[in-house]
């Protein structure tokens, strides 16, 4: 019975320390910005999520993380672009310094 009980509490503890961390991301890398832009580029090649640029053609899905760099650092965000060597675009990610993504231009306007 104790046994059962450590075990719950242990859980519990692993599961509400989950929750705080994702509640608080404090500030990211700049790499970390281009992780979140990478993984924003794969979902945007399946659903609109709501941005200036709207749902991304195929071509988008074979970006690797090559194609991505970190265009400039200000004060409460990074903008990170990426380029589709398949159809010579770019795209501009505006992301928070706490890993939120603000805006995707198809122009570096920030």
């Amino acid at each position: 019975m104790n046994k059962l009980i450590s075990i719950v509490a242990l859980c519990g503890a692993l599961l509400t320390s989950n929750v705080q961390a994702h509640g608080d991301h404090g500030v990211i890398s700049g790499q970390k910005a281009v992780s979140i832009a990478a993984t924003h580029i794969q979902k945007m090649t399946f659903k609109d999520a709501g941005f200036e640029v709207g749902k991304l053609d195929e071509s988008w899905k074979n970006i690797d993380k090559s194609q991505l760099s970190i265009t400039s650092v200000e004060d409460n965000f990074y903008v990170i672009s990426a380029s589709n060597p398949s159809n010579e675009n770019k795209l501009y990610f505006q992301i928070a310094k706490n890993g939120q993504v603000i805006a995707v231009k198809d122009k570096n306007d920030f």
